[in-house]
């Protein structure tokens, strides 16, 4: 069992590269063996993909379009997208999107079924 971990917004690095994509699997197989969550920034980005994992998406700004065999799904701030394992997609965005995703297994994703480390914050012992 691990401790708890708080992610801040301000120490995460969502730069978007040259691919159009900013992700980071902030909860990945360095302290969990079921879970994988993280957070991304797609921009001028059409990324092809057959999902190996179970996936939720929850779009927290900019609007996001989700291709797949079953159609077109467009998702913006507040919406949320199962995709389930083995999902043909593209996923797309003309301006920025940014959008929280969890993953299972961990294992599955190339961005949480890697052990990395980032930058977390402690607990306010304050307000204990």
């Amino acid at each position: 069992m691990t401790d708890v971990k708080l992610f801040r917004k301000a120490d995460q690095d969502l730069v978007v590269r040259a691919n159009g994509a900013a992700v980071q699997g902030l909860v990945n197989t360095s302290f969990s063996s079921r879970i994988g969550a993280g957070i991304g920034v797609f921009e001028n980005c059409r990324m092809e993909w057959t999902v190996t994992y179970d996936e939720v998406l929850f779009i927290l700004e900019g609007e996001f379009t989700l291709r797949t065999k079953q159609g077109v799904f467009k998702a913006g701030p507040g919406d949320t997208l199962w995709i389930p394992e083995g999902t043909w997609l593209i996923y797309e965005a003309d301006a920025p999107v940014t959008f929280f995703y969890s993953v299972a297994p961990v294992t599955g994703s190339p961005t949480t079924g890697i052990a990395q480390s980032h930058p977390t914050a402690p607990a306010d012992s304050s307000a204990a």
